[in-house]
């Protein structure tokens, strides 16, 4: 090897052994440090109501039979037994599915345990045991009318988003409330919420408005959910913001930078969606970057003090809209059950904000 290879061999694995500040990028030490915003919204339950009187069938009763299953990512099998006792505990009969934690499947198998789901006439919902990913491409083989005659509920969050979208454009209710989850470790309010909400009674929340909420009121079916995934249901048979029909649009997301996050707004504000909105409820954004990382905003007038920041001078600098940051449901500690797919009264004040469903 000749001097100049040897320096270069050299000088290269100086490098690897520098701090990663050297280099212009974040300390180790760092990679791993996240801060969460709109977790902590003081928030109270005002009441419960019955559904409207055409979707009261869908609701549940002790002694129902639930699918246990996972139609994006794989869980544990210590998330599968969670959640089969937990809802065992709640006076129902769980059942899983065939492929609900194999160590390994097809997303033939994972189709065929949700077709399972939808079509045995002894299920009467359908609870998520995980989010994560691969919704979208299992929507893409399911149909409108498929989904319509099965005549029940999904439960579940997150990437479970696109079924919600699905079910919402079905014409059926869906429950956009914590999976595995509820049963180690979610607040006792929240998971009384999801239980009561699965058997027909809907909670009504009243919330701490922060300073960049707008006010006024606004009613539509509620749609939406992670953001990420609601951006990549756009333009698809399960697209629930191209029905037509007034919305109030639900968002959040976990583990995103600013960068990603107004991508994915980008997507939506593109496609009409936010434009269309009759209103806009955020909630919480999870697991960002502490340091700023992606943060754009240096190079299009200043850096953003929050998302919520970002959100109202990037996309709603011109909106009419009643629009609300900061509703605990999402990603964080605590998730609070919404009825997705059935109309919502969103009504924002300088102090507070509210979601009701109209009977």
């Amino acid at each position: 090897m000749n001097l100049k290879k040897t320096l270069c061999v050299f000088l290269s694995a100086a490098m690897l052994l520098l701090p990663l500040s050297a280099c212009g990028k974040r300390e180790e030490s760092q990679l791993d440090t996240t801060i969460d915003e709109g977790v902590d919204t003081a928030t109270e339950i005002t009441g419960y109501g019955k559904p409207d009187g055409s979707i009261s069938p869908l609701f549940l009763s002790e002694g129902d039979k639930i699918a246990v299953i996972s139609p994006s990512s794989l869980p544990s099998r210590e998330q599968v037994e969670a959640t089969v006792k937990g809802l065992r505990e709640w006076g129902f009969e769980p059942v899983e599915g065939k492929y609900v934690a194999p160590e390994v499947r097809t997303m033939e198998q994972c189709m065929e345990d949700l077709l399972w789901a939808l079509e045995d006439p002894e299920i009467r919902a359908i609870f998520c045991v995980r989010g994560g990913y691969g919704s979208t491409e299992v929507m893409d083989a399911m149909t409108e009318e498929l989904i319509a005659a099965s005549n029940r509920m999904i439960i579940g969050y997150s990437d479970i988003s696109a079924y919600h979208s699905a079910w919402t454009v079905a014409g059926l209710p869906s429950i956009h409330a914590c999976m595995s989850g509820t049963f180690t470790g979610l607040p006792e309010a929240c998971a009384e919420a999801e239980l009561r909400m699965m058997k027909g009674e809907i909670p009504s929340y009243e919330c701490e408005a922060g300073e960049l909420c707008r006010t006024g009121s606004a009613k539509g079916i509620l749609i939406g959910g992670n953001l990420s995934t609601v951006s990549a249901s756009v333009g698809t048979a399960y697209d629930s913001a191209a029905m037509g029909k007034p919305y109030v649009l639900f968002l959040e997301d976990v583990g995103e930078n600013l960068m990603h996050i107004h991508r994915y707004l980008t997507v939506l504000k593109h496609a009409g969606v936010l434009d269309n909105a009759a209103g806009i409820v955020f909630g919480e954004w999870t697991e960002l970057p502490a340091d700023g990382d992606g943060n754009f905003g240096d190079d299009r007038g200043g850096k953003f003090e929050s998302v919520a920041d970002m959100i109202s001078k990037q996309f709603l600098s011109d909106a009419d809209i009643p629009v609300a940051f900061g509703f605990p449901a999402g990603h964080g500690n605590v998730n609070y059950p919404l009825l997705m797919g059935a109309e919502v009264t969103l009504t924002v004040t300088e102090d507070s904000f509210t979601l009701s469903w109209t009977e």
